[in-house]
């Protein structure tokens, strides 16, 4: 299920499900690889509220992303890979963001960083209304204490399976148990 804010910030063509690639002249020309296709219409970090309170940020995509990865982003490249405890570990008081929609290692796109958010990765029965930590598994919290707690995220659902889960975000960022 993707997002369906709707963007208010007044810059033209933000579209939180999409995503972009940049030209790549050492490659063949396909549909998405073309001169007529030179990258991201935006800046990595452009920021862009949306209704219900949301905010997105922009950002390049380290290594694949799935749709409600948990992702730190770096402050200094504004890139985002899928977090872990190991990831995690000396990154305290750093953002993190979450995917609604999949973005492919290398291609940019927009990760939910407050408001209310349809996907939220968990691991199986973690509670609702709980801290949050991170896992060995990229981009997926859970409610089993580890070292990496991410402040700032309440999930609405008790999951069964692991699953993309509807919560709401409050700039959520690492901190360290």
């Amino acid at each position: 299920m993707t997002t369906t804010l709707i963007p208010l910030s007044g810059i033209e063509g933000v579209n939180f499900n999409t995503t972009y690639t940049a030209y790549n002249q050492a490659a063949a020309i396909s549909a998405t690889n073309s001169p007529d296709n030179p990258g991201p219409p935006f800046t990595v970090g452009t920021v862009s509220k949306a209704t219900g309170n949301g905010e997105f940020v922009f950002v390049l995509a380290g290594s694949a992303i799935s749709l409600g990865d948990c992702c730190l982003i770096t402050p200094a490249t504004q890139s985002a890979a899928a977090i872990t405890t190991t990831l995690a570990t000396g990154a305290e008081g750093e953002q993190v963001g979450f995917a609604q929609v999949a973005i492919a290692s290398g291609a940019y796109g927009w990760l939910q960083r407050s408001g209310a958010c349809s996907n939220i990765s968990v691991a199986a029965g973690c509670a609702s209304d709980t801290i949050l930590y991170t896992t060995a598994t990229a981009g997926v919290l859970d409610d089993a204490v580890t070292t990496g707690i991410i402040n700032g995220v309440v999930i609405t659902t008790l999951t069964t399976p692991a699953a993309a889960v509807p919560g709401t975000l409050n700039q959520p960022v690492v901190a360290i148990v």
